[in-house]
């Protein structure tokens, strides 16, 4: 059963402002972004410099916390806009490590 976008929308995002490390996986670039939500499904961050849309990366979130695990994932990179002088990056999970 295929999903439309409306219930796409319908997974629970939690929004995050919190420092991100994202890598470029073929090339092993790395870039800091400040994360904007993270759901079931997808991850959106904003960073100084843009993404080519379709590249692997990996994403990860150091929790401020040590009671907290940190957040690692492996994604796609579906879209990317420009937002307040930077480049909104919206990628889908593929898996989290």
């Amino acid at each position: 059963m295929s999903m439309g976008m409306d219930e796409k929308r319908d997974f629970q995002r939690l929004q995050v402002d919190h420092p991100v490390r994202v890598t470029e996986t073929d090339s092993g670039r790395t870039h800091e972004a400040l994360g904007r939500d993270l759901s079931a499904t997808g991850v959106s961050f904003v960073m100084t410099s843009p993404l080519p849309v379709g590249v692997t990366i990996s994403v990860s979130i150091e929790p401020g916390s040590t009671l907290l695990s940190p957040f690692r994932a492996e994604a796609e990179v579906l879209r990317v806009d420009p937002e307040d002088g930077g480049y909104r990056v919206a990628a889908r999970i593929l898996g989290v490590r």
